[in-house]
């Protein structure tokens, strides 16, 4: 299997991200290391929804691009079942991330309905776990490909580009 970094040169599904790390100084380096890392890659198409303008800043200042890079990804391996409740995960860059899903937004005054026998509780269970992944989301973006598993993490492809508090773009 091929480590995170390779991963995700190989889906060509985000490029732009890529391209991105790739231009930082020893961020390639770091991710092909031991890891484990779980990353939340923007499409390119997330980035084509900035502006031109917010794109060109970004890839011209490396200082910022390596800040926007770093807050994508998390130390530690978290799976989408992980992200299913509401989480607060610490980035390279120093911030954090805040995950929730549509499931741990249960209004109060529900009651959560026991399902029991076993062939209703598999079927109910597995229904439930591939539409419940696809409500995840992380500082708004939705997670739109989950668990890309590479030998030292995982990769969740997201539709938003993150960017940290207190940065312009």
């Amino acid at each position: 299997m091929a480590n995170i970094i390779e991963k995700a040169r190989a889906e060509h599904a985000y490029n732009k991200y890529v391209k991105g790390l790739e231009s930082v100084a020893g961020l390639v380096d770091t991710l092909s290391g031991p890891g484990p890392f779980t990353i939340f890659i923007p499409t390119d198409a997330a980035f084509d929804s900035m502006s031109d303008d917010q794109q060109a800043n970004l890839f011209a200042d490396p200082e910022k691009l390596a800040k926007v890079l770093k807050y994508h990804i998390v130390p530690g391996y978290y799976t989408a079942d992980d992200l299913l409740d509401r989480l607060f995960l610490k980035t390279l860059e120093g911030q954090r991330l805040r995950v929730w899903s549509d499931v741990s937004e249960v209004p109060l005054g529900e009651e959560e309905i026991a399902t029991y026998g076993d062939a209703l509780s598999y079927v109910a269970s597995d229904t439930v776990t591939t539409a419940v992944r696809e409500s995840i989301k992380i500082n708004g973006g939705h997670v739109v490909q989950a668990n890309v598993i590479a030998d030292n993490g995982i990769i969740h492809v997201i539709d938003k580009v993150l960017v940290p508090q207190f940065t312009m773009l």
